[in-house]
């Protein structure tokens, strides 16, 4: 079967560079321009000016003649590729072609958008503009389309998303279906994330001499569920596909490292696969195959407004993209759309103790899925995000072995897995934390970058370390001189760190910190069964309706986040039994 699975993949290779005429060209949002007609509306030049991204100043450069914006350039940024790449590519063109500021966030309302319109406004402020002129509404005209029909329709382009394409395009070819993407690129969370991705025994966990079973799965997903038990039997049939999911990736030319490597520090059954360059690389290598080839059809900056439901059945869906709104009508939907960690008020929701962290999700993670599922009174459960440990500029923190709360006590073991330690953070009052290294600090290099960009701060005593942070220095002093003793005698200084992984914290100068959680995902989301369909609010199917990926993660993790690659690998697995279940309802 596997065999068969590979020369049907090798077959689809040499046809994917076929584009379907389907595919939608993407286009600005607005067609009025802003009222800026007079003669000597701006003074001549070009003006440079930034604002805030989602991680870091994004300069923009704007030039202008007398009587109209000329150029819009992006200049420098920090933002992370494949969440803001398409603010950056398309917005300073739409506010060219429009010469207008009343722009919405480029699918979505994305830091690196808000952050490119403020740069362009205080830059054609100081050339004179009419700003008032300039941030006119214009009216947006969006036409009725003709209704479209087909078998199948995915929400959502992110991994699971794609791999329920996949699942469709490679097993099910006799199938129709449309990808619908609200953004105006695929891949979704991807280039945030490590790049990881879990099964078990593909061809390079065989190469690698490691071996993990079905049972196995299982049984870790059993441990590390949270208040509510993981849902055994779709935990099961997520992963039975698991191997050949990678080894798909891996025919795709997946730019994996080659090595597996454990997904928890204390598990030695369970192992992933990283891709070259982490996330970015994933990214890269998904929106090359998936996007730049077009192998099925694909319908980008295209939102789902509606479902269609008759007599409680679930028949298509209604869509928006840029020039008009329409009609799909299909026989099953899949919902692949993500978490909600870009959108605030889920956030304080569903996950408060995160929601003033560093949010590293993409754009259109905005919970669409559990909006649209409202109507069926469908249960939202779980709690928590994927997630780590950062700096507030959203760089990686020191790799200290001592960190205390803002009462000036430790409260995890800091060698613990970073989502352990996340979780732990959060659940402070204050959802925050302080790392202190001293002189003897190993990595010297880290140091000075951390000290250079002001990320760490260095103290002559503890006094005043304490002072800067707000910490009571007598409990800080206390903490740090148990620390110490416990490491002297050997013994551990508490939560499971061995005293022969830490570092005494003794001599000046003394370094300072501060840890914020980071979300990448989120792990409250939608009740479904075994074979990933909806529940509504009684626990019974919603005909028609499936669900996959983040927006079921709960289902299999529900509080806790369980380990390297583990995010990625649910979604893409669960899209592709979402798929198959989907296609052996049509095919009855």
């Amino acid at each position: 079967m596997q065999k068969e699975k590979r020369e049907s993949m090798n077959t689809w290779k040499k046809l994917g560079a076929v584009l379907l005429a389907s595919v939608l060209l993407l286009s600005g949002c607005a067609k009025a321009p802003a009222s800026q007609s007079g003669t000597g509306s701006y003074q001549a030049g070009s003006y440079t000016a930034e604002a805030q991204g989602m991680n870091g100043a994004v300069k923009v450069t704007v030039t202008v003649d007398q009587d109209k914006i000329v150029s819009v350039t992006v200049d420098e940024h920090n933002e992370t590729p494949g969440i803001s790449d398409g603010a950056i590519e398309k917005l300073p063109q739409m506010i060219v072609d429009q010469q207008s500021l009343a722009l919405d966030a480029v699918s979505g309302a994305t830091f690196t958008s808000k952050a490119i319109l403020e740069a362009a406004e205080k830059a054609l402020t100081e050339a004179g503009g009419d700003l008032e002129a300039l941030k006119a509404s214009t009216e947006k005209e969006i036409a009725e389309g003709e209704t479209e029909t087909t078998d199948v329709v995915i929400v959502g382009a992110g991994i699971s998303g794609i791999m329920a394409s996949y699942e469709l395009t490679l097993n099910y070819p006799e199938i129709k279906f449309i990808l619908v993407e609200k953004l105006p690129t695929v891949g979704g969370s991807l280039a945030a994330t490590g790049g990881a991705i879990f099964g078990t025994d593909s061809s390079i966990h065989q190469a690698d001499g490691v071996k993990s079973t079905i049972d196995q799965i299982v049984n870790f997903f059993e441990q590390t569920s949270g208040s509510k038990p993981a849902n055994e039997q779709l935990v099961r049939n997520v992963y039975e596909s698991s191997a050949d999911t990678l080894n798909v990736l891996e025919n795709l030319n997946a730019p994996y490292t080659g090595k597996t490597e454990k997904v928890d520090p204390s598990n030695e059954e369970l192992f992933s696969l990283r891709m070259e360059n982490k996330g970015k690389g994933f990214y890269d290598f998904i929106k090359a195959e998936v996007e730049d080839k077009m192998p099925f059809d694909l319908r980008l900056e295209t939102t789902v407004t509606e479902l269609i439901v008759e007599n409680g059945e679930v028949r298509g869906v209604k869509v928006e993209d840029q020039n008009k709104r329409y009609t799909i009508e299909a026989s099953q939907v899949i919902l692949a759309t993500g978490g909600f960690g870009s959108n605030p008020e889920l956030m304080q929701k569903l996950a408060p103790n995160y929601a003033d962290g560093v949010i590293a999700t993409n754009a259109g993670a905005t919970g669409d899925g559990i909006l649209l599922t409202e109507q069926f009174g469908t249960q939202v459960f779980g709690d928590g995000t994927m997630g780590s440990v950062v700096n507030p500029d959203r760089s990686d923190l020191l790799a200290s072995t001592f960190m205390v709360s803002k009462a000036g006590v430790r409260f995890t073991n800091e060698k613990a897995p970073k989502y352990v330690i996340q979780r732990a953070v959060a659940d402070l009052p204050e959802h925050q934390a302080f790392v202190i290294a001293d002189s003897t600090y190993a990595d010297a290099e880290g140091l000075q970058k951390a000290l250079d960009s002001n990320m760490a701060v260095a103290y002559d005593t503890l006094d005043d370390l304490a002072a800067a942070a707000g910490i009571d220095a007598e409990a800080l002093k206390a903490e740090i001189a148990a620390y110490n003793k416990a490491i002297d005698d050997q013994v551990s200084p508490g939560f499971g760190l061995k005293a022969e992984q830490a570092n005494k914290i003794e001599t000046a100068p003394f370094y300072l910190e501060t840890a914020v959680v980071r979300t990448f995902g989120t792990i409250p989301g939608i009740e479904v069964n075994d074979k990933a369909q909806v529940l509504n609010g009684e626990g019974q199917p919603v005909s028609g309706l499936f669900a996959s990926g983040e927006l079921i993660a709960a289902n299999a993790f529900d509080s806790r986040y369980p380990g390297v690659g583990i995010g990625i690998s649910f979604a893409a697995n669960s899209g592709r039994l979402a798929a198959a279940q989907a296609a052996s309802l049509i095919q009855k």
